[in-house]
């Protein structure tokens, strides 16, 4: 009798275990495909990319500069915020100089990872803030990303 009630106890643990399984891999959506977003203001170039990861999905993202002359740039951390499905910015971080020459790309984040999002369309909105020569210059702009 006491075999008997072991097995299925076994049985209903490894049920249950494969049950949790399937269900941790089916809740959440992958991304579709990956995402770009390149964009421009005066001599700037914000650089955007969405890639998948096994839980979740991260973003990197870079600042690059096409102007003819050195110039300095002054910002807080991060240089480009990212919010999914609600436009709030998060500039909390020291200020932060940095020189670019021409043809410069600036990665001062590492990717940012987010967690997995529900199945549908979530939108990215993507802030960048610095100054130069002690005027504010800011870029925005949002995308939409696909979950299945």
């Amino acid at each position: 009798m006491f075999k008997k009630t072991l097995l299925v106890a076994a049985i209903m643990a490894v049920i249950g275990a494969a049950a949790a399984y399937w269900l941790a891999e089916t809740s959440s959506a992958k991304l579709a495909e990956p995402v770009k977003v390149n964009e421009q203001a005066d001599d700037f170039i914000i650089h955007v990319q969405v890639e998948k990861k096994d839980k979740g999905f991260q973003v990197l993202r870079s600042l690059e500069y096409i102007g003819e002359e050195p110039v300095e740039l002054l910002h807080r951390t991060p240089l480009i915020s990212l919010d999914v499905n609600r436009e709030m910015n998060d500039f909390t971080g020291s200020p932060v100089t940095k020189e670019l020459d021409p043809g410069d790309v600036y990665h001062p984040q590492d990717p940012k990872l987010f967690k997995p999002l529900d199945k549908g369309t979530h939108t990215l909105y993507i802030t960048c803030e610095f100054y130069l020569n002690g005027e504010l210059k800011s870029i925005q702009t949002e995308k939409e990303m696909v979950f299945e």
